[in-house]
């Protein structure tokens, strides 16, 4: 009894402030929202003759900092100690700025105040395999292994040059995929008939292949039950990783952070 009080003070307090939204006891689990992130992007593409620059798209090419994404998530409990969860959302910008300085992306430089337009888009993919190692009635604490998969298609156009040259109508882009295994850590609890809490956080450092990446995934909300099998919430995310690329096709580096909260629905069973 004092173990279980104890584990109790610890729900109430992560209630407290803002936190979760899992049911503990539905098989199936839908969960549709609109998420509200601040987006931070940096992108480097280098070229035979050396370090290209490091882009800054808010700042440097105009991208806003604010967007509205749609966001999915489908987890599934098939037996007492294991949840699988799928999560997708996307994020897509484009703009059109005069520089204010001169950059250069892999072959081309673009001339300070000259006029390019740029676009970043992304497909964003969370899967993870989860074991609820303690289990209590209204608190479960469990650890897992997933794959946080992004898919990367930038490009920037408009007049430069290469190494100095005449300047032309150029078109510099690069896509990539970056699937990043992750191993994470997950609490589940119901403080109230009607409340639902749930926090996770998911990591990873290492290289595979032509990869060496840092990934911080960590999510933390709180729902309300309307009905016995439909919630609402908010949630607040934040997803920060830094991709670094020695590839034939493209050596550089990206980092992307996006944080902020979120509101959803969510229908189990």
């Amino acid at each position: 009894m004092r173990r279980r009080g104890a584990w109790w003070l610890v729900a109430a307090c992560l209630a407290a402030g803002p936190a979760a939204a899992q049911s503990l006891d539905k098989t199936w689990l839908l969960q549709v929202g609109a998420y509200f992130p601040d987006i931070d992007s940096k992108l480097r593409v280098d070229s035979s003759r050396g370090l290209g620059t490091t882009v800054d798209f808010e700042r440097d090419l105009g991208f806003n900092r604010h967007r509205t994404l749609p966001a999915f998530l489908l987890e599934w409990r098939p037996g007492d100690d294991w949840v699988f969860d799928a999560q997708y959302y996307k994020l897509g910008r484009t703009s059109t700025k005069s520089l204010e300085r001169d950059i250069s992306i892999g072959d081309t430089t673009y001339p300070v105040a000259g006029r390019v337009r740029a676009g970043f888009d992304s497909d964003i993919i969370r899967f993870t395999v989860g074991n609820r190692l303690f289990q209590w009635r209204n608190l479960e604490i469990g650890a897992g292994i997933g794959l946080h998969a992004t898919d990367f298609s930038v490009f920037i156009e408009g007049e430069g040059s290469v190494g100095g040259g005449t300047r032309s109508f150029r078109t510099e882009s690069r896509s990539l995929f970056a699937p990043l295994p992750t191993i994470g850590v997950f609490l589940n609890a119901r403080p109230g008939r009607k409340v639902h809490v749930n926090a996770r956080v998911d990591w990873l450092s290492l290289t595979i292949d032509d990869y060496n990446g840092r990934l911080i995934n960590a999510e933390a909300s709180l729902a309300y039950s309307l009905h016995r099998n439909i919630d609402v919430g908010a949630m607040y995310r934040l997803v920060d990783y830094r991709v670094r690329v020695t590839s034939a096709d493209w050596t550089g580096r990206v980092d992307y952070k996006f944080n902020g909260p979120a509101l959803f629905v969510q229908v189990g069973f």
